[in-house]
């Protein structure tokens, strides 16, 4: 894992890498991730108050005024960056409000963008970003791997790009073919800008992402397409994490404006962890000063998350990845946990390199003892059977009339068996139930399920009374339907 200062430069290997280049990069050289050399910077207690009583858009930008150096972004391009990406795209003027569920618990609802998933909380800032950061005179080709969420919503955010900037900036989108929801896949087929291209994988997350980083670590492919094209690769991976913190520390603020806390005491989080950005993310708005007492990271049947918080061991040996009810955190490679070891480890990089090299070549690594007692403090994980998640959709539904997805249902399931009453539970619910509805309408025990995805949206909506509808979505996949079923680029790719 390579470091570097978000704000002041960090010299590695002789060089300074600022923000401006962890922004165009997204991986280092040496294939690892990007962290704030010096973290997360700290906040007083006073600089929280001032931020309960103001919208979101406010909020993001004076936490972001604090990871970005005026001298790569000043104040008014933030602030205007800021603003486009968190205004009338959204379908709540709150952009992530906190809602009550049921006894001591509150739903963070992170679906209100334009794509319905949490993705569009980062995604619809980075892109602006990245183009104000991309140096003159050079074409760039941002490669994403998806689990579905992230794929639809970097597209989104790229396609709002204009002019100059659109035409220097290409996406391209990996996902597993059989390992997203029929509407994720109909969402990302629906952006038809020429700047964005699809490409469904017949394998998983993971091979996706090692295919990423693979083409990274090709001389040929990236000296052939600078000397030809004048195009660069990139990925959208290292800055991600500053808008997932936002959303984190404000959930907070809303819960102290809304006088179900004072500020100062302290609240659990419990997130559905795949690939552990999100839980990454409340980590580090923990160690900005949001009173967070326990991050909790919720695994499905996959498991690999709550296997190695409770044993030390990450082990891919014979470990075949399970379909499930809740793809998006269908992933057996956590890239994010190289962030987290920095993080515990007081920032011995090669102690990161060791480990996930290990796990390279030999499909496990242990991890010191100390380090697992370090990261238990921060974290703590447990898991969600198929029929629990079922469960726990059918359950909140009938005793409130809140409708959750099947994410957010194992985010509830695991925090039930975790929660201790003494302070609130916030549940991320990082995309809308009509994302994966067939698994909602097996979990409501609903029969006659309509073939068309915009017409099982409609007879889901009859069932709950809350959240509402996404109108966005809906219009993207009635348009998507006009134009007919267009179907993805289809690459055969060898796991071996």
């Amino acid at each position: 894992m390579r470091q570097c200062s978000m704000c002041d430069g960090a010299e590695l290997d002789g060089h300074k890498t600022y923000f401006t280049n962890v922004v165009v990069e997204g991986l280092a050289a040496d294939g690892g991730l990007y962290v704030p050399k010096k973290g997360f910077p700290k906040i007083s207690k006073k600089e929280w108050l001032r931020l309960v009583s103001m919208t979101y858009p406010e909020r993001a930008l004076v936490l972001l005024e604090k990871c970005i150096h005026p001298l790569d972004i000043s104040a008014s391009d933030l602030r205007t960056m800021i603003l486009k990406a968190y205004g009338s795209n959204f379908s709540s003027e709150r952009v992530a409000p906190v809602k009550h569920l049921i006894h001591n618990q509150y739903v963070l609802e992170l679906f209100h963008g334009p794509t319905a998933s949490f993705k569009d909380l980062a995604l619809q800032l980075m892109p602006q970003i990245f183009a104000h950061c991309l140096p003159p005179l050079c074409n760039f080709l941002t490669l994403v791997a998806t689990s579905g969420d992230t794929g639809s919503a970097v597209l989104s955010g790229f396609c709002q790009l204009t002019g100059a900037d659109r035409h220097r900036t290409g996406v391209l989108v990996f996902f597993p073919e059989d390992g997203v929801s029929e509407i994720q896949k109909l969402q990302m087929m629906s952006h038809k800008a020429g700047n964005a291209k699809v490409v469904g994988v017949l394998s998983d997350f993971d091979f996706c992402q090692k295919a990423i980083k693979r083409m990274f670590g090709e001389s040929g492919l990236t000296g052939s397409l600078a000397v030809e094209y004048g195009t660069v690769l990139s990925t959208a991976n290292s800055i991600n994490c500053m808008g997932s913190v936002v959303y984190h520390a404000s959930a907070y603020l809303d819960l102290c404006r809304d006088g179900v806390i004072g500020f100062g005491e302290p609240v659990d989080v419990c997130i559905p962890a795949g690939n552990f950005g999100n839980s990454m993310s409340a980590v580090y708005a923990k160690q900005m000063g949001v009173p967070i007492r326990r991050v909790i990271s919720a695994s499905n049947h996959n498991r690999i998350i709550s296997d190695f918080l409770t044993t030390g061991e990450y082990d891919l040996r014979g470990r075949p990845l399970l379909p499930s009810h809740s793809p998006a955190i269908d992933i057996l490679r956590s890239s994010n946990l190289e962030r987290f070891i920095h993080h515990v480890s007081d920032g011995s990089s090669r102690l990161v390199k060791e480990l996930f090299t290990f796990l390279d070549t030999q499909k496990h690594f242990q991890l010191p003892k100390h380090l697992l007692g370090r990261m238990r403090q921060e974290v703590q994980a447990g898991w969600c059977s198929e029929g629990d998640c079922l469960a726990a959709i059918h359950d909140v539904c009938t005793q409130t009339g809140y409708l959750m997805d099947t994410h957010t249902a194992v985010a509830k399931v695991v925090a039930d068996r975790l929660l201790d009453g003494s302070c609130p539970m916030v549940l991320c619910s990082t995309a809308h139930y009509g994302k994966f509805a067939p698994a909602v309408f097996k979990a409501l025990q609903i029969r006659d399920i309509p073939q068309d995805p915009v017409e099982q949206l409609k007879k889901l909506e009859i069932s709950a009374s809350r959240p509402g509808v996404h109108a966005e979505m809906e219009k993207c996949l009635r348009d998507g339907g006009r134009r007919g079923h267009v179907s993805s680029i289809i690459w055969h790719f060898s796991a071996s």
